[in-house]
């Protein structure tokens, strides 16, 4: 109780000393000592009456707050009566300013929502990520199919509290400064399993050397430039990821059908060290292109699973996807086609269905040379796709040097004939004006964005994209699949909150298909165990222990194949 009283007093001396309290207070014994110098003055002389300093001093504060006079009345004099109207004006006057000026903020700060500054338990490997914007917003997202308690810890008051109210079900919302050992201490920090860092390298590197030998827990460094990648790494974090970078090579990706091999550019459904094999299983991404004999064609047409053993997992076209797309659905060359399947299948399916006859050299234009763009393009010569910049500085690659939303400085990278458009410049607005342009140019051009801001992405696909990338959501994927490493492997995040994900049967007792999708909701698309793997297994096919299933869900449906694992 008495600490209690104490904190309410020391916040009252803070309110107190703020500068428009301070000038209130001034006001207030000037306008005291005016009117009872002036009633001293003329008391005497209206009245008749002497008065000493003291009782001129009690009827000013009599009459300013409105208690009453006692022996002062009558008075002789109107002018003395009106001169107490005119303070009892300025009382009322005054008793106005104070509830807005001094009550209302001290009875604000205690009557108002405020963000937590510990968590309701102690919590024993658990997450905590430290920061709070999009990118975070997006791992707390990709979080949700695990059973594993998070805490955020925001040093920003406005931020804490937004993110209290958006996600207090689903994580615990610190406000504190994380440097603190007070703010770790009450985020249970030193029984976490992982931490993560968001924010400037600057303070990134503080925060992370102030967690050194505070905690056990593995610290991922979530930054722009990965270029501070072994500073942070000096600092104490165990992994340094840069959503900008994860960005660039998506883009890159998602703009020319994978080269042969396809190791470079598939995800393996096996997550484990054993030796790769023919019957391993893979998803990879493949955009259409013009000159695709798939282009124009039903996916039934196509045949993929009945001709190659390859399954047509997700048909994706402007933002818009299909799962599981039916025979009857159009390809086009704005279509992406994501395939799960062995790699022979895989090759084969890209060799004699997808990839594009007779275009010759393959040719790419990237708008915007930041990290993103730097990215993609490493990724892109890697490939032997020739590639021009436009920058407004000049390069150390091939580079027209304008801005990209110029008609003429497109026309001089060579937009015309170009395969690619990656419009990757730090600036919605410009990368929306850019994408107009360029498939005014190029209508059968295939263009991949950059976006900052969830609100920019429907606008870049009206705009003409072919596919777009979120950077912050890209950021929060990324993040997640470390963090999620040892529990389930997400191999596709689709919008909606579904997920292809991969994760390994545990259980001694062999299953069928039937019981794990009944109880689930989820869909079993493919099986892979040691020199075997099924894909679209049947409702009586079997996995059995140590098998890597391939599923698809929402969050709900995933969790509960979690648990059952």
């Amino acid at each position: 109780m008495l600490r209690e009283m104490v904190r309410w007093l020391r916040s009252f001396v803070q309110l107190v000393s703020t500068q428009r309290v301070k000038v209130y207070l001034l006001l207030f014994g000037a306008i005291v000592a005016v009117y009872t110098g002036l009633f001293h003055h003329f008391y005497p002389i209206l009245e008749g009456k002497p008065t000493t300093w003291v009782e001129s001093l009690q009827f000013v504060m009599q009459t300013l707050t409105t208690v009453g006079y006692g022996e002062l009345l009558p008075f002789e004099n109107e002018l003395t009566s009106l001169f107490s109207i005119v303070i009892m004006t300025t009382g009322v006057v005054m008793i106005f300013m104070v509830v807005p000026l001094i009550l209302t903020p001290y009875l604000y700060r205690f009557v108002r929502d405020t963000p937590p500054r510990r968590t309701a338990r102690a919590l024993e490997d658990h997450i905590v990520i430290i920061g709070f914007d999009e990118t975070v917003r997006s791992l707390i997202e990709s979080l949700q199919i695990a059973d594993r308690s998070v805490v955020i810890i925001a040093e920003n008051e406005a931020a804490a509290m937004q993110a209290y109210r958006r996600y207090r079900w689903q994580a615990q919302v610190l406000w504190g400064d994380p440097v603190l050992a007070s703010t770790q201490n009450a985020a249970s920090i030193e029984n976490a399993r992982y931490v993560v860092v968001v924010g400037e390298e600057r303070a990134a590197a503080n925060t992370i050397l102030a967690l050194r030998g505070r905690t056990r827990a593995e610290v991922i460094a979530v930054v722009d430039d990965p270029a501070f990648d072994r500073y942070l790494r000096y600092a104490g974090a165990e992994y340094v990821l840069s959503p900008k970078h994860s960005t660039g090579q998506m883009l890159a990706r998602y703009g020319f059908v994978p080269p042969a091999g396809l190791h470079s550019d598939a995800d393996t459904v096996s997550a484990d060290h054993r030796p790769r094999h023919e019957q391993m299983l893979w998803l990879i991404k493949a955009p259409i292109l013009r000159g695709s004999p798939a282009i124009d064609r039903t996916i039934g047409e196509l045949s993929l699973f009945e001709t190659y053993h390859v399954v047509p997992l997700v048909l994706w076209r402007a933002g818009a996807f299909k799962l599981l797309p039916g025979p009857d659905e159009v390809v086009d060359s704005s279509a992406m086609l994501f395939l799960v399947g062995r790699v022979p299948d895989l090759e084969a399916v890209i060799e004699h269905e997808l990839r594009a006859r007779g275009s010759g050299d393959r040719s790419a234009v990237i708008a915007g040379f930041g990290d993103v763009g730097a990215a993609a393009y490493r990724e892109l010569t890697a490939r032997g796709v020739n590639c021009t910049v436009i920058d407004p500085l000049e390069r150390d690659v091939p580079t027209v040097i304008g801005n990209a939303e110029d008609e003429h400085v497109l026309k001089r990278s060579g937009i015309e004939e170009a395969h690619l458009l990656i419009a990757a410049v730090n600036d919605d607005a410009v990368n929306i004006f850019t994408i107009l342009m360029a498939r005014n140019l190029n209508p059968t051009l295939k263009i991949v964005a950059r976006a900052n801001h969830p609100g920019a992405v429907e606008r870049l696909y009206r705009a003409g994209a072919d596919f777009v990338a979120l950077q912050p959501m890209i950021g929060g994927q990324v993040i997640a699949g470390t963090v999620l490493a040892d529990q389930v492997r997400i191999l596709l995040d689709l919008p909606g909150g579904q997920r292809l994900v991969q994760l390994r049967w545990l259980k001694t007792r062999s299953r069928m298909t039937r019981w794990l999708e009944e109880r689930s909701g989820a869909t079993l698309i493919g099986i892979e165990g040691l020199g075997r793997s099924v894909l679209r297994p049947g409702p009586t096919d079997v996995f059995v222990e140590g098998d890597l299933l391939l599923l698809i869900g929402g969050v709900n449906e995933l969790r509960r194949c979690l648990r059952l694992m």
